[in-house]
C-alpha cells in the first residue's frame, strides 16, 4: 500500500474544507486515535472529539482557500503491520485586500496499523519544526534527539552534584550513598590528611593550596583501583573506601604506596607534600561516623607526633 499517497490525499482534503470529503476521509482514523498538533495545542484521543473540533475549524475559515507551497512524504514500515509516514507541509493565503497572510511551514508524521484487516491511523502528529531538525528528519527523530539530549544533561548534572568540583573526585554525599550500598568483604577506611597544608596556602597562595589538593587526588586515584571509592570529605582531608585488602598487612602496605607516590610526586617542586594516613577495618553492618572516627582517632596519633607516616586502628 502506498502510504504516503494516502496521505498527501488526507493533507488536500483537509485543507479543502469540503466537509463532504472531510467526513468520507474520517474512515482513516482508528476510534482511538490519537491526534497532536501545536497550532492550537490540539491533543485528541476521540476520532469523534477530533471531528467536532474539525467542524468548528471549519466554519471559521470563512473565504480561505490554502495553496499548497510543497508537501512531501516518506514512508518507514515498523513491522508488518505498523507504517510512519512522515513528512512536511507548506500552505500559504492571502486576503484580497493583504490584510491576512498565513505561510505555515509545518512537519508531521502519521502512524498506520493494520487492525482486523484494515489500515487505520492511529498516532497524527504535527508542528512547527524544531529550528535543529534537517530536511528528511520527522518529528520523533528530532523529539527523541532533544530527549537524548536533556537526559544527557540531567546524567552531567547529577554526575557534577556527587563530584568534588575541585578535584573530581567523589564528594562526601557520594562518598555516604556508596557505603550504604558498598557490599565488598576485607575493606579498610583510610582518612588522609596532608601535613602543614596552611603554611603552603599561607606562603605560596590558594591556588597553590588547590593545585596541591589536585595533584594528591591524582596519586590517589592512581593507586586505588576503579571500584574503591577516593573522597575528598573537605578542606586537605580525603577518605578512601578501599575492599580486598586481605589482613592489616595489605593495608599497611596500600598505606606506604600512597605515602610513597605523594612524597615523590613533589620532589621537584617548590615545596614538599606530605601527608599523614589513620586506617581501620570496615565492620560488617556498621555506619560511616563509627568507621571514620576510628580513622580519624588513627589519623590523630599520627598527626601529633611526626606526621607523614600512617597508622592502623
Amino acid at each position: 500500500m502506498d502510504f504516503c499517497e494516502t496521505t498527501k490525499e488526507l493533507w488536500h482534503i483537509y485543507f479543502s474544507g469540503e466537509q463532504q470529503d472531510l467526513w468520507a476521509a474520517l474512515k482513516w482514523l482508528a476510534p482511538d486515535c490519537v491526534i497532536i498538533g501545536t497550532g492550537a495545542h490540539e491533543f485528541y484521543t476521540k476520532v469523534e472529539d477530533f471531528a467536532r473540533a474539525l467542524n468548528e475549524e471549519i466554519a471559521e475559515r470563512k473565504d480561505i482557500a490554502f495553496q499548497f507551497k510543497d508537501l512531501w512524504c516518506r514512508q518507514k514500515a515498523l513491522g508488518e503491520d505498523a507504517c510512519l509516514v512522515y513528512g512536511a507541509v507548506r500552505i500559504w493565503w492571502e486576503s484580497d485586500d493583504k490584510s491576512i497572510f498565513i505561510d505555515m511551514d509545518s512537519r508531521f508524521s502519521v502512524v498506520y496499523q493494520r487492525i482486523m484487516g484494515e489500515w487505520k491511523i492511529v498516532l497524527m502528529h504535527q508542528s512547527v519544526p524544531n529550528r535543529e531538525q534537517a530536511d528528511g528528519e520527522y518529528y520523533p527523530k528530532a523529539l527523541s534527539e532533544q530527549l537524548r539530549k536533556a537526559q544527557d544533561a540531567a546524567n552531567e548534572f547529577a554526575k557534577l552534584a556527587e563530584q568534588d568540583g575541585l578535584t573530581g573526585l567523589s564528594n562526601y554525599a557520594m562518598f555516604q550513598k556508596r557505603w550504604q550500598d558498598w557490599q565488598d568483604k576485607d575493606s579498610w577506611l583510610f582518612m588522609m590528611d596532608l601535613d602543614d597544608f596552611k603554611s603552603i596556602n599561607d606562603t605560596y597562595g590558594h591556588m597553590e593550596g588547590n593545585r596541591v589538593l589536585q595533584e594528591v587526588a591524582a596519586v590517589l586515584s592512581t593507586v586505588t583501583r576503579s571500584e574503591d571509592v577516593v573522597c575528598r570529605m573537605g578542606g586537605d582531608e580525603f577518605l578512601l573506601l578501599c575492599g580486598g585488602l586481605q589482613g592489616e598487612e595489605a593495608a599497611a602496605k596500600l598505606a606506604r604506596r600512597i605515602l610513597k607516590n605523594v612524597n615523590e610526586g613533589s620532589e621537584n617542586a617548590r615545596h614538599p607534600i606530605r601527608i599523614s594516613i589513620g586506617g581501620t577495618a570496615v565492620r560488617y553492618g556498621e555506619p560511616v561516623e563509627s568507621a571514620i572516627e576510628r580513622a580519624d582517632r588513627a589519623l590523630y596519633e599520627v598527626k601529633k607526633t611526626t606526621k607523614n607516616r600512617f597508622q592502623l586502628q
